[in-house]
């Protein structure tokens, strides 16, 4: 998994940030085109909908207090 500087070391993300996080992950090889995200104890979960005609989704887990990508399916 890549790791994504987010440049807030040592302070918490919000989520803001972690759909921004997902955004740049996801678009490496993918056209996002929504996310909603949720608050799981420490880690953020981004449901991101991707492409136009077959839209699929991914759920993109960040941690939300170093902003590193935990994982994605």
């Amino acid at each position: 998994m890549e790791q994504i500087d987010n440049g807030n070391i040592g302070q918490k993300i919000d989520s803001a940030k972690a759909q921004e996080l997902t955004r740049r992950f996801l678009s490496q090889y993918h056209t996002v085109i929504d996310t909603k995200v949720i608050l799981e104890k420490d880690v953020w979960v981004v449901t991101a909908y991707l492409g136009f005609s077959n839209t699929q989704t991914r759920k993109v887990r960040i941690d939300a207090n170093s902003g590193q990508i935990l994982g994605c399916t």
